[in-house]
């Protein structure tokens, strides 16, 4: 899948906690490599996309971002502020974090590490 038109990024997220009058929309999408792959079965291996209010949301270095498993997830929905966040329908897209993607994980202390 190719990103096409505008794209959320994390400054614009983090900045709608403090607008009273905007509620960002969060969506959850498994990743998945090929069209015919289920989802890994194992939630804290599986990757994962947010869409916020239906565009792909990117880091400030220009990659998708992209999260390692359900409590990586749930840490990051935490540090911006979103209270609650949708599951959303699998997405193909190829994940390296090396070149296209920023790929996010969470340690023990709960601290993000991409």
């Amino acid at each position: 899948m190719r990103t096409i038109g505008k794209v959320a990024t994390w400054l614009e997220v983090a900045a709608a906690v403090y607008s009273r009058d905007k509620r960002v929309s969060l969506r959850v999408h498994p990743l998945v490599q090929a069209a015919d792959e289920i989802p890994h079965k194992r939630r804290d291996k599986r990757y994962y996309g947010i869409t916020v209010d239906g565009r792909w949301l990117f880091s400030n270095n220009g990659r998708l971002t992209v999260l390692r498993g359900l409590k990586t997830v749930e840490r990051f929905a935490d540090l911006i502020k979103v209270p609650a966040y949708e599951s959303g329908e699998p997405a193909q897209i190829d994940v390296d974090c090396g070149k296209t993607s920023h790929c996010i994980s969470v340690d023990r202390n709960r601290a993000l590490h991409g």
